[in-house]
């Protein structure tokens, strides 16, 4: 046997092999594929997970504040005397069984228990000073504190949180509550493997997760994602995992992947099993081709002896009427009879005007006027309308021509039926006028969604702003009416009511301090600027955080520029923007623990003055750059502020002729860049550094 013969098998062997290679990537591509998937929706659960965790947390963060508020709380610590230790106790208890708590506690200073909601069940009570414990101290350092703790027996876990107490700005003692970690388990409806660690890897609790997990395995997906597989119990999960920088915890999940390895097989098992379809369909096509030409040679043997007796006229796919000189039918085709629904015998040596409707075969009556003269003119393609033997009408092509190569037997009528092209032709038209018709709808229905949107729009701005004021002022007004009652209730106790009266102003402060934030933003670019002396500016700001720095322990970063640099602006405006700048920093490095540090730079060249406000705090969000300059849009909790502070700096930075771009530092943190203009003494003369302007919030 030749080489020819093996042809077909060494084929079928590559092609196999093909398939195979098809089959094993598609099987990759798959598994791929439907791990990106299961990573999504982990990370859709985990960022659920974290939401729902964060919701249950915050219906005891409260309750240590509400506490330090309570003057029976302050009047214990102020008097160690044991008897009036019972009301608060009544207190505590009254407060427990309405929020849920496990135990709400008081503690002097040394860490003893003072008050206890549980004081009746004396098992239950804490047998020694707290001083040690890490709530306890994050407490006395004028922190929110937050500790789990393993206590009891068997043991068990709960969590603790505390706030300090203070009395006319002294420490006092410290408010703590509990809550046991099964009640938190109970609020988070969780049907998969979740498990929280705290910061040092030690379990916190966990939900349908073993004592001990396997080994994880890293994988890199196509997407650049970075995964952990691990087995348990047989089966395959995706480990996903965050850490909350607030908490100090990792909060993880585990998802099934069994279903990865379900979708792999069958990609794999599809490609297979095309191939092999496809294979089948190949070999199904190559007999058919082979039957098909020896069917073609066969009939094109049967063609050759029939040639000379066909009549190449009456094979001719369109309609072929032969006229003489004198315009009387002398043959018709059987395509002309079918279209015209006549026979040969019949229209013999009639005129072939008998064929079409009236007022539409001018053209061809003068065509056919002009048969046999020398006026004679070929007609082509000319459109006309054809009469059936029925007295029906159809549109038509007609062309007459002269047979040159036989001149005796006259012209040749050509007819080629074009109803369905009209047809086409009408459907066409109407669906270019439904189209325009709809486009004119869809355009107003456009034009009407675009007015709705910017009057949306309008709307929902109104509402941000309207929602934050409103919600800023409500608390200062219900504190207003609460500390007015006392008023009325302590008109003879005049040290009382200078209390109470120090209270109001702070809170009518307050509530200045929120409107002027609405003026400062609506305020009007200044018509005439002049030098700002930018170092005294500088320190003049960093006296006011003179005592927050030493609170947060701050490490201040900045080298005072040259005393004749000056800016050109007014000096209340700048300052404003040092103090909202550093006030953002301030309050992003707050709840982080470990040293602060704030660093400012100045620079400068002949044109402008260039400004750096550095934090190393947790920085600035990916998504939330897009709107960090927005009026009314903040990441502080609610109720602490208007969200107005950077769309101010923006505003007063423009107005100025300037720029500000937000940045988030190499090492960590954010930082804001300024570039002002320098104040050019030659061309706008003498004048004195502006300190006129706009209060200063």
């Amino acid at each position: 046997m030749d080489v020819l013969s093996f042809r077909p098998l060494i084929l079928m062997a590559l092609y196999l092999a093909v398939v195979l290679m098809l089959a094993l990537e598609g099987a990759a591509y798959t598994r791929n594929w439907s791990l990106m998937r299961l990573h999504e929706e982990g990370t859709d659960r985990l960022l659920g997970n974290i939401s729902l965790l964060r919701s249950a947390l915050d219906q005891y963060r409260y309750l240590p504040f509400v506490l330090t508020q309570s003057r029976e709380v302050r009047g214990l610590l102020r008097s160690p005397g044991a008897e009036s230790s019972e009301p608060v106790n009544r207190y505590l208890e009254q407060i427990n069984l309405v929020s849920g708590s496990s135990a709400l506690m008081v503690f002097d200073l040394d860490g003893l228990l003072r008050s206890s909601s549980n004081w009746r069940d004396q098992r239950m009570l804490l047998g020694g000073s707290q001083a040690e414990m890490e709530y306890f101290r994050q407490a006395i350092a004028g922190n929110e504190g937050r500790q789990f703790v393993h206590e009891g027996v068997p043991p068990r876990q709960a969590l603790y949180m505390s706030a300090p107490i203070y009395d006319e700005q002294r420490l006092i003692g410290v408010a703590a509550m509990r809550v046991e970690l099964d009640k938190l388990r109970e609020q988070l409806p969780i049907d998969y493997p979740f498990i929280i660690n705290d910061i040092d890897g030690e379990r916190l609790f966990s939900v349908m997760m073993p004592d001990r997990l396997p080994e994880a395995k890293s994988e890199s997906l196509s997407d650049g994602a970075k995964i952990q597989l691990l087995t348990l119990n047989g089966i395959v999960y995706l480990a996903q995992s965050v850490v909350l920088d607030d908490l100090d915890w990792r909060v993880s999940v585990l998802s099934d992947a069994r279903i990865v390895q379900q979708q792999q097989r069958i990609a794999a098992g599809a490609i297979g099993g095309g191939g092999f379809a496809l294979a089948l369909l190949f070999l199904y096509l190559r007999e058919s081709r082979q039957k098909k030409a020896l069917q073609l040679d066969q009939a094109r043997e049967r063609a050759l002896s029939q040639e000379r007796q066909r009549d190449m006229i009456s094979t001719a796919q369109v309609g072929l009427i032969n006229v003489d000189r004198s315009g009387l039918i002398q043959f018709i085709n059987p395509m002309a009879m079918q279209q015209f629904g006549v026979s040969l015998e019949l229209m013999r040596n009639r005129t072939v005007e008998e064929l079409l409707s009236g007022g539409s075969s001018e053209l061809l009556r003068e065509t056919l006027s002009n048969l046999g003269t020398d006026r004679f003119q070929p007609l082509t393609g000319a459109e006309m309308v054809g009469r059936r033997a029925d007295g029906t009408l159809f549109p038509m092509m007609v062309s007459v021509r002269g047979m040159t190569d036989h001149p005796e037997l006259g012209y040749l009528v050509t007819v080629i039926d074009i109803s369905r092209r009209k047809r086409l032709e009408q459907a066409l038209r109407e669906a270019n006028e439904s189209l325009e018709h709809k486009v004119i709808e869809r355009t107003r229905a456009l034009e009407e969604a675009q007015a709705e949107l910017v009057q949306a729009g309008k709307l929902a701005a109104l509402g941000r702003m309207s929602a934050s004021v409103v919600h800023e002022l409500n608390q200062p007004l219900t504190a207003l009416r609460t500390y007015l009652a006392i008023c009325r209730r302590q008109l003879d106790n005049p040290e009382q009511q200078r209390e109470n009266l120090r209270q109001l102003e702070s809170l009518i402060d307050r509530m200045a301090l929120i409107t002027g934030q609405l003026k400062t933003f609506a305020y009007r670019k200044p018509e005439q600027v002049g030098p700002v002396p930018v170092a005294q500016s500088i320190d003049q700001v960093l006296a006011m955080f003179r005592g927050r720095f030493s609170e947060m322990q701050l490490q201040l970063d900045y080298t005072p520029p040259a005393s004749g640099l000056h800016l050109s602006g007014d000096q209340a405006r700048f300052e404003q923007v040092l103090i909202n700048l550093i006030k953002n920093a301030c309050d992003a490095m707050q709840p982080r623990p470990g040293p602060n540090r704030l660093i400012l730079h100045v620079a400068s060249d002949e044109q402008n003055v260039y400004l750096s406000v550095a934090d190393n705090g947790p920085g600035i969000a990916e998504e939330h750059r897009a709107q960090l300059f927005e009026p009314f849009f903040t990441t502080k909790e609610v109720g602490s502020g208007l969200g107005l502070g950077l769309a101010i700096v923006q505003s007063i930075v423009r107005d100025l002729g300037g720029d500000i771009l937000a940045t988030n530092r190499a090492e960590g943190g954010a930082c804001f860049e300024l570039r002002l203009k320098r104040f050019d003494s030659s061309s706008a003369g003498e004048q004195q550094p502006t300190g006129n302007g706009q209060e200063v919030i």
